[in-house]
């Protein structure tokens, strides 16, 4: 089973499509609070590409209305037509406004604020939805993107991912930190520990101050492409806690996991 989902995940790569690419990579930079309005030069030299083709893509895009161009600053945004889109997406994605009254439930029991990220593509995932905590909340925002490797909810994506493509990831050096081999090392060793366990923690490694507890949610084909997670202040917790919070993590995610493969 292993060596089949391996030769399909390499028949995908095989159909890449690198100005499909290019052209997601500079919609989702434009997605970016920072990158939101932002010139030839900034975004070719953000995605590492040649203006030219860059300025072809915009091109394009700036005529689907899914770009729009100001010409007397002349800078680049997210275009029209990219709401249409989006209440598209919103009409069709029942499971997130199924997660929505499990992520309040974990904030309630918890305190803390409750998110669920998912992926996108192979290496990036991203905030989708959140539950804010009753007491001093961790800010989280809805729609910032991460590679797939990082925090928390990155230990539970790679724990459910073929080796071949954890090696791959962890040692790409465009997450949040650079692992050592040791620390690689280490890491998978974790992933081991977190399938079995059901739930992922992190207490400051990736963020100072913070820490992160999440759990897998499980599609139809048994594979995760969301994770379930709370967040709180190092300062108002130890590692020993991290156990119970776990349980709750994980009870909540296999709720979710159960509702959205209509077991119930």
């Amino acid at each position: 089973m292993a060596n089949e989902d391996k030769s399909l995940n390499k028949e995908k790569r095989k159909y890449h499509v690198p100005a499909v690419e290019i052209a997601f990579r500079i919609l989702k930079l434009l997605s970016r609070t920072k990158n939101s309005k932002s010139n030839l030069t900034e975004i070719a030299t953000s995605l590492s590409l040649t203006p030219t083709t860059c300025y072809r893509i915009l091109q394009q895009l700036q005529e689907l209305a899914a770009v729009r161009y100001d010409s007397k600053s002349k800078r680049y945004s997210l275009g029209p037509y990219l709401l249409v889109l989006g209440e598209r997406a919103k009409e069709n994605l029942f499971d997130i406004s199924l997660i929505i009254p499990y992520l309040e439930t974990l904030a309630e029991k918890t305190g803390l604020t409750s998110a669920l990220i998912t992926r996108i593509g192979r290496d990036r995932s991203v905030v989708v939805a959140k539950a804010e905590g009753t007491g001093f909340s961790i800010n989280v925002t809805v729609g910032k993107h991460f590679h797939v490797v990082d925090g928390v909810y990155g230990k539970c994506f790679l724990a459910y991912m073929d080796e071949e493509d954890v090696d791959e990831l962890l040692t790409t050096d465009k997450g949040l930190r650079k692992f050592t081999e040791k620390e690689i090392i280490e890491l998978k060793e974790e992933l081991i520990e977190i399938r079995d366990k059901g739930y992922a923690t992190t207490f400051g490694e990736y963020s100072k101050g913070m820490y992160g507890v999440a759990s897998p949610i499980f599609n139809h084909d048994k594979r995760v492409e969301m994770a379930v997670c709370i967040f709180g202040l190092t300062a108002q917790a130890n590692k020993e806690d991290m156990i119970s919070l776990g349980e709750i993590v994980r009870g909540i995610g296999d709720e979710i996991t159960t509702k959205l493969i209509g077991n119930e």
